[in-house]
């Protein structure tokens, strides 16, 4: 059975196999709890939340009832990422990661002209560009692994009419010794998306506005270059997480990024948060 239903109470009256939670980001667990107490296998769009309440009964309903979940990650399916990881994990040279460096941005009303309505722009619909962005924690820790402890700062540094921040930076320590940092901003009168990650015998970079991974060694001493280019408008990233997610669902094995697997990024976005209060470094929680 399909169609569109006035409610949820009245989607979930048809057992479906599976729910995708794409609400505001403040509400993303209230509404997985719900769905997930009826066997509905979950794909929960980023961020799974935006602090730890209700985490932990998610957890358990997922376990008791054996549920198939993912969290939104689909900067994990650009080619370029999904490439440098395999260098990364893959490659000797790029053994022993020693520090990354992170950075997305883009003009806020250049995304939407009224901004002001977006939820990007509105704590209380669950603005938070640490959260909004999160794609950048998860891709740091799917490469560095644990991350250990965090300091952070946020601020409007424009004139933007909004009551969330428009600027983050923020230093990870990991525990493998490796240490990241992190720009964020809704600024650059562009879109802006590029890493680069040094290791012990060799660094590997990209930038998404020339679609390009740059890779040199200690051994070769020569860059070598790799085109990579992407179109974001065309959603193939999306299309693809899905297709990953129903396939996972069908063959019932766990996804790469289940509710359980991110955690670890939930919750070093919520150290970073918790820094910029503190105005110190905090330590992630479960380290």
């Amino acid at each position: 059975m399909a169609g569109a239903f006035q409610s949820v109470d009245e989607a979930l009256k048809i057992k479906p196999d599976a729910a995708c939670i794409c609400t505001f980001s403040n509400d993303h667990v209230r509404s997985a709890v719900r769905c997930a107490k009826t066997g509905c296998h979950l794909f929960i769009e980023k961020p799974l939340s935006l602090d730890l309440k209700g985490t932990d009964e998610l957890a358990g309903i997922i376990k008791e009832k054996n549920l198939i979940t993912m969290v939104g990650c689909n900067m994990r399916f650009h080619p370029a990422m999904s490439h440098i990881h395999k260098v990364l994990t893959g490659h000797p040279l790029f053994a022993k990661k020693l520090w990354g460096n992170f950075e997305f941005g883009f003009y806020l009303p250049f995304d939407k002209e009224d901004y002001q309505s977006s939820y990007k722009a509105n704590k209380c619909m669950g603005g938070n560009l640490i959260f909004d962005d999160i794609h950048e924690l998860d891709i740091a820790v799917w490469w560095f692994g644990q991350p250990q402890e965090v300091v952070c700062y946020k601020k409007v540094l424009s004139s933007l009419k909004m009551d969330t921040e428009d600027n983050v930076d923020m230093i990870i320590k990991f525990k493998s010794g490796a240490v990241c940092n992190v720009h964020m901003d809704y600024l650059q009168h562009q879109y802006s998306r590029r890493c680069k990650v040094v290791c012990e015998e060799g660094t590997i970079s990209w930038d998404f506005s020339n679609g390009r991974i740059a890779t040199i060694t200690k051994a070769d001493r020569q860059l070598t270059w790799m085109d990579m280019p992407w179109d974001l408008r065309d959603g193939r990233m999306y299309k693809d997480e899905i297709r990953y997610f129903l396939n996972c669902v069908k063959e019932g094995k766990e996804t790469f990024n289940s509710v359980e697997r991110s955690m670890g990024v939930l919750k070093l976005a919520v150290a970073a948060n918790k820094s910029c209060v503190s105005g110190t470094w905090e330590r992630v929680e479960g380290e």
